[in-house]
């Protein structure tokens, strides 16, 4: 099994721009957030230590993030080490520290924003093992009007969780090019799947789990229950306003900590 590389800038990013506009959509009246630093972190074990930094979304802001915020001062520390960021670009802050972020340990983010101290923590889960699939291929059934179509074979993906952890399944594109499996009532352009598997050991693909032709790679991410919470409540809108989740006090956002494994051969869904 290999390690994952920069999944959560390309594939959970999705989840913080909406936690910002939820998060701008509170009914509690009695704090002001819009002055409130939203935090998006994910620490990975072996790899440098990215967090960025930006205001709340308003409601009417179309920007795809709130104004990012420069000149802070962030400290990360693992309990017993404390080493500080440096801002590579507005509101981007980095350790270029590789060694720094190890399989196991606490973590901890501070920093002060408006005279107020910003902190956060998380716990490196325990690294994913066992993952499988039933076959390396999908195959989907062609429907033709007027015959009798081809039974779906199913593929499972099954890993080995007998503590109940949460884990999140991606399925990442790896063709440049894109063939639609079904063109009928589908505007969605995104190519990469991620599915919530709800604290199991396996889950069961369908024929609706992809849109598209081609060789994905698969990866089994192990997250802590700020993530899970972040991502159920991604179906808040406003007709269902309620307060977004945050592990970060006197901020909004995540700081999270995730380990991979991943599949050393590509999953390939291909048509009948």
């Amino acid at each position: 099994m290999v390690t994952l590389y920069n999944t959560p800038k390309t594939v959970f990013r999705g989840i913080l721009l909406l936690l910002c506009l939820f998060a701008a959509c509170k009914k509690d009246t009695t704090e002001n957030t819009s002055i409130l630093p939203v935090v998006e972190a994910y620490l990975l074990p072996g790899k440098n230590v990215e967090v960025k930094i930006s205001l709340q979304k308003g409601l009417v802001d179309t920007n795809a993030y709130g104004v990012p915020i420069s000149g802070l001062a962030l400290r990360i520390s693992d309990g017993t080490v404390t080493k500080t960021l440096t801002e590579a670009k507005a509101g981007q802050y980095l350790l270029k520290d590789s060694t720094f972020i190890k399989s196991t340990g606490v973590y901890s983010l501070q920093f002060t924003y408006n005279d107020l101290p910003v902190t956060a923590s998380t716990t490196m889960p325990d690294k994913p093992s066992g993952l499988t699939v039933s076959k390396d291929t999908v195959i989907i059934p062609k429907f033709t009007f007027g015959t009798t179509p081809t039974a779906f074979i199913p593929v499972t993906v099954a890993w080995t969780n007998s503590g109940s952890y949460n884990h999140i399944l991606v399925f990442k594109y790896q063709e440049t090019w894109k063939s639609l499996i079904s063109d009928r009532f589908n505007r969605d352009t995104t190519t990469s799947v991620e599915l919530n598997t709800v604290q199991t050991s396996n889950y069961e693909l369908s024929m609706n789990t992809f849109k598209y032709y081609g060789r994905y790679k698969v990866i089994l991410m192990r997250v802590n229950t700020e993530y899970v919470e972040m991502l159920n409540n991604s179906s808040t809108s406003s007709h269902n306003l309620t307060n977004a989740p945050t592990n970060v006090k006197n901020g909004l956002g995540i700081f999270t900590a995730m380990q991979a494994d991943t599949l050393k051969y590509n999953l390939l869904v291909k048509a009948e």
